[in-house]
């Protein structure tokens, strides 16, 4: 296999130049989303195109001329081209740029864009369909499918859904040939640049223009077209949009590349290397964006191959917080692979997370989705399952602030028991459930009346074209809300503490209890360290309160065995937190188990901070108690180990301590490699570790560019 290749002095160059790469921040001048880059080209389409008839046109119309005015940007070194423009505004311009962005605020697309917050992104495309027809197949595709529409009969003046269809058709029509024309820019501007190249750049510079030439317009025939095209089509929709799985879609090419002697394995790392590079040109700050490999294909088959190894080796070259990259793990996963993913998390890269193939694919299919889909699986950013190329996953649709909830319950009354409490608690999450699952429904329908997306991410979704129908209205095969519920293991350490203190032991009242927390434990330290320190807590593995935890998660699975809930949609919860629970805990008050006002809430499905004390096998045994497989939303479990953890001879201590995980059934886990001493250091002296790489939920970030609740975080996670 293809462990190990060293990364050239070519991909030294290119990550230098990525790493300063002016990608969309909040506090940029001359962009109007966070979440979406919008440019002057773009707005200047919008005024332009005033006149279209519907406003999806219009939006399809305006994404074609921001593509239109955008400059090819090729940098010295780089194999695989396609980068966000981000023009330097004149005083002028950038004067008309905010003109514009004013008036485009007061849009309905923007007012829709601003009030629901339904993301246009977070999609796996079909790249095996990408390869195979390129962008002209998907073309013909479509214009066939709008030749077939009934317009010329007169039933037709009364079938919305016919003019829908064609609308549908029209927009991915105008976005796909803007798209070909900025390839063919590319292309050209490649081959000027040649003409002024010594070799061997010239070389290579002819090369980039004929592989523009070719893709992403025609079916790829080369390894090196195959990543150029993928990168092409990705790069220019502005959003998060995973790799998928490349081990897969991209081992033909490859295969056949090494046969005919046509590629070698050194230059096909850095052709890997550079497309995982580009992935950081357009992933936005703290976001995430990534790719899958290994796992089993639909017949159960181990997909374990050189490139499996090659984007492994990617990641450890790159050692940035993109690509979000990933190793998917079953019985028959080679130890050798698994243990070089142990050596690169060693490096400090962070990546790549352990995926439980297993767990996931049968927890996938409990959905209804037959295996030959549920393999396909990615985290379709940070730890959400979606099926690559079929589905629109609405991740963390809306969160649930699992303790933040129980406090709003006790300030409207105090139970008289423990059972009563319970049953009081999950009728109101359930309240809290459905109301946050409609609104966001709601939501999905003013982000599909007005065009939120680009539509040429629908090109490559199936069943998208066939259906007439773009993801937001339905055209995927598979979409499902991902609601996602935060704090859970507060959740749990404060049921388990209220009624140890107040209804077992009656050490004290529940109002008085109340009282307490409301007062962040003023004048009663010594009982929040009782609590602490005395009590058992989640993650221990500990039989009583663990039991508890299963019982608790049993109730959350059934509020979405309700179908009204889904409001026409499946509901796939997860307890993946981003950064929610950083963000809630510092606006919620102090809780039951200890936690004073402010701090941050459990991270994903993992023990609070710091409370587990038995070791990392006792936190395993502890979260894989029950079966997570209907938490496909995600399912994050956080470890940091010291240095020293990873030395040679503990190696095999981490395989055992992630073959237990997978055995067991969980879903995900994912490493932080560092000293707790590092991270206090970084802290402190934050220009001495600016390339300090830390994991948080589901994504990776520089330490030193986080807010200081999440970096207090980090720090006060366990260290094994």
């Amino acid at each position: 296999m293809c462990g190990g290749i060293k990364m050239t002095e070519r991909t030294k160059k290119i990550r230098e130049i990525y790493k300063n790469c002016p990608v969309a921040k909040e506090n940029r001048p001359f962009y109007y989303s966070g979440d979406r880059w919008l440019s002057l080209g773009f707005l200047e389409g919008w005024l332009e195109n005033e006149t279209a008839l519907t406003t999806k046109l219009r939006r399809s119309l305006s994404e074609a001329h921001e593509l239109d005015c955008a400059e090819p940007i090729i940098d010295d070194c780089e194999l695989i081209c396609g980068k966000v423009y981000f023009p330097k505004y004149s005083p002028e311009e950038q004067a008309r740029f905010d003109e514009l962005a004013k008036a485009f605020r007061m849009s309905p697309t923007a007012k829709s864009t601003e009030v629901c917050r339904a993301r246009a992104d977070h999609i796996c495309l079909d790249f095996e369909k990408l390869l195979r027809v390129g962008v002209n197949g998907a073309i013909d595709e479509i214009k066939e499918k709008r030749r077939k529409l009934d317009l010329s009969s007169q039933n037709s003046l009364y079938s919305f859904e016919v003019y829908e269809k064609k609308e549908f058709y029209d927009c991915c029509i105008i976005e796909l040939e803007a798209v070909l024309r900025l390839a063919k820019r590319y292309s050209e501007k490649a081959l000027e640049l040649s003409k002024k190249a010594a070799e061997p750049r010239k070389s290579e510079l002819i090369k980039i223009s004929e592989n523009l030439e070719k893709v992403p317009a025609g079916p790829a025939e080369t390894f090196y077209q195959a990543v150029q095209s993928v990168h092409f089509y990705l790069f220019n929709m502005f959003g998060l949009y995973p790799l998928g799985r490349p081990d897969r879609y991209l081992l033909p090419y490859y295969e056949n590349d090494i046969k005919n002697g046509v590629l070698t394995k050194e230059f096909a790392q850095e052709l890997i290397d550079n497309l995982c590079l580009g992935v950081s040109g357009y992933v936005f700050s703290r976001a995430a964006c990534g790719f899958i490999v290994g796992g089993s294909d639909g017949y159960g088959n181990l997909i374990e191959n050189d490139l499996t190894y090659m984007f492994l080796t990617a990641l450890n070259h790159i050692k940035m917080p993109d690509p979000n990259g990933a190793l998917a793990v079953n019985e028959k996963t080679s130890k050798d692979c698994l243990a070089y993913a142990a050596h690169i998390i060693k490096d400090g890269t962070t990546h790549p997370a352990i995926y439980n193939d297993n767990a996931i694919i049968r927890g996938l299919c409990g959905y209804g989705i037959p295996r030959e889909d549920a393999c396909e699986y990615i985290h379709t950013t940070c730890a959400e399952m979606s099926i690559c190329g079929k589905s629109r996953m609405y991740t963390t649709s809306f969160t649930v602030n699992m303790p933040g909830v129980l406090l709003e319950l006790l300030q409207s009354g105090i139970p008289n028991n423990f059972e009563e409490l319970l049953e009081r608690y999950f009728e109101k999450l359930e309240f809290v459930t459905k109301n946050g699952n409609e609104n966001y429904v709601m939501r999905l329908m003013e982000a599909g009346r007005n065009g939120h997306q680009p539509m040429r991410a629908s090109c490559f979704v199936n069943d998208c074209i066939s259906a007439g129908r773009d993801v937001y209205s339905g055209g995927a095969k598979y979409s499902y809300m991902q609601p996602i519920f935060i704090g859970f293991s507060n959740l749990c350490d404060s049921l388990f503490a209220i009624n140890t203190l107040v209804f077992k032991e009656k050490k004290l009242t529940l109002e008085d209890f109340f009282e307490i927390v409301k007062s962040d434990y003023k004048n009663s330290e010594d009982l929040r360290i009782y609590i602490i320190n005395k009590l058992p807590h989640y993650g221990n593995d500990s039989g009583e309160i663990d039991d508890f935890a299963h019982s608790l998660y049993l109730k959350l699975e059934e509020l979405f065995d309700k179908k009204e809930l889904s409001a026409g949609r499946f509901c796939m919860p997860g307890t993946f937190s981003y950064v929610n629970h950083a963000s809630h805990g510092a606006v919620t008050g102090a809780t039951f188990d200890g936690r004073k006002s402010g701090m941050s809430l459990s991270d994903g499905c993992c023990p609070v901070q710091g409370y587990d004390r038995s070791g990392p096998t006792a936190m395993i045994n502890s979260l894989t108690g029950w079966d997570q497989g209907r938490f496909m939303g995600g399912m994050v479990v956080n470890v940091k180990f010291s240095k020293s953890a990873f030395d040679d001879n503990k190696i095999n201590v981490f395989l055992g301590l992630v073959n237990t995980f997978t055995e067991r059934g969980g879903i995900e886990m994912q490493f932080n490699c560092v000293d707790r001493e590092t991270l206090i250091d970084a802290r402190l002296h934050p220009d001495s570790h600016r390339d300090l790489v830390v994991r948080i939920g589901g994504y990776s970030h520089y330490f030193t560019d986080l807010m200081p609740c999440l970096q207090q975080e980090i720090i006060d996670r366990t260290q094994y």
